[in-house]
């Protein structure tokens, strides 16, 4: 469950995580002198950043499926890379 309230320019979510990954949080918490809520923010923040440049990466941008325009794409695809009568 998520649950979001708009404070200001902030939102304030509650979510339901299992008792080994909160576990976890707690002791970064702890041990950076911060609270739980900083943490999980940093985590979001870090994997945010990740998956923009995951996604802003060409190299994943080329080969996008349905370019091909070959509608058999999926079961011919030896054909295609290697010539007929591949088997």
């Amino acid at each position: 469950m998520v649950q979001a309230v708009r404070m200001g320019k902030e939102k304030s979510t509650a979510i339901e995580i299992k008792d080994d990954i909160y576990g976890q949080l707690e002791v970064i918490a702890q041990k950076q002198g911060s609270k739980l809520e900083d943490e999980v923010a940093k985590a979001i923040k870090s994997y945010l950043e990740r998956m923009s440049a995951y996604s802003d990466d060409p190299f994943f941008q080329i080969g996008k499926a349905g370019k091909s325009g070959l509608k058999d794409l999926a079961k011919a695809h030896d054909e295609y890379l290697y010539g007929k009568g591949i088997k």
